[in-house]
């Protein structure tokens, strides 16, 4: 009975062997045949052993089985094991200037709302930051290229004996701050990066071809941070169709300065909060 077994057994491996080379055959064509994901990690094969059909041979006697060789085993390498490939950075292509509103306000749907992306103007939108920045940097404001649309409220104020400006005056400018708040520092630095080919392409149209946009934009985040707090109450002048501050000191300001102190205590809070941190990452 032990003798029959060990007659048959190496005519079983031989069996199991073939069984298995065709399975990995198999296997490795309908892999091939499978679209490839471009999340996988991609896994070094192998090329597949030609397998030649040979003649059964004789079954060999007790004595050659236990002389013949054993056969090495073949050692699979896991998967999580291999050296995963260096996949390359995919840039996309940049529109002209000229064309590049539309894939701007592209970039900035993907982190605001469709009310918040109203907001912002839907033409020359590099053009008018740079120029925009550019002005704030010497402390101006350029309201012919502000990137944002103008709130639909008026600037009121308490007129009274003192003449001070009227608290819901502010409201106008929040969703503005929320708007600024909600794009991350790295989304901001992100879009400035991305399309810096095109913002110095914009530089150049100005004749300020050796200034470079995020120098200019931290000097104009420094010099915003530099505005004073302001009390609410302080007494403003009323000069034809605009206030002025009746406090030297505080109507000395640049007008970019005097810009930000209309947005409203909380709101310059906020927005000092946000350039301070963007400041850093410049």
């Amino acid at each position: 009975m032990t003798t029959q077994s060990q007659s048959k057994l190496p005519y079983l491996i031989g069996l199991s062997l073939v069984v298995v080379v065709i399975g990995v055959a198999a296997w490795q064509l309908l892999k091939t045949e499978k679209p490839a994901m471009t999340n996988e990690r991609q896994v070094i094969e192998l090329p597949n052993p030609v397998v030649e059909q040979a003649p059964i041979p004789e079954e060999p006697s007790v004595e050659e089985q236990q002389n013949e060789p054993e056969q090495p085993l073949e050692v699979i390498v896991p998967s999580s094991e291999l050296e995963a490939p260096v996949e390359p950075v995919v840039t996309r292509q940049l529109p002209s200037l000229d064309d590049s509103d539309a894939v701007v306000k592209e970039s900035l749907a993907d982190s605001l709302s469709v009310n918040m992306l109203k907001l912002v103007v839907s033409d020359d939108l590099i053009r008018r930051a740079v120029v925009y920045i550019e002005n704030l940097a010497e402390g101006k404001v350029a309201k012919k290229h502000q990137v944002f649309n103008a709130p639909s409220q008026s600037f009121t104020v308490n007129d009274g004996a003192i003449i001070t400006v009227n608290p819901e005056s502010f409201k106008r400018y929040d969703t503005y701050v929320a708007l600024f708040t909600k794009l991350s520092d790295s989304q901001m630095i992100a879009l400035i990066d991305e399309y810096k080919p095109l913002i110095q392409e914009a530089y150049d149209e100005i004749g300020l071809s050796d200034y470079e946009f995020k120098q200019r934009l931290a000097m104009a985040i420094t010099h915003l941070l530099q505005t004073p707090e302001v009390p609410v109450d302080t007494p403003l002048t009323s000069q034809s169709v605009s206030y002025k501050y009746a406090i030297p000191e505080y109507e000395a300001l640049s007008d970019a300065q005097k810009q930000l102190l209309r947005l409203g205590p909380d709101n310059v809070k906020k927005v000092k909060t946000k350039l301070t941190r963007l400041l850093k990452k410049l």
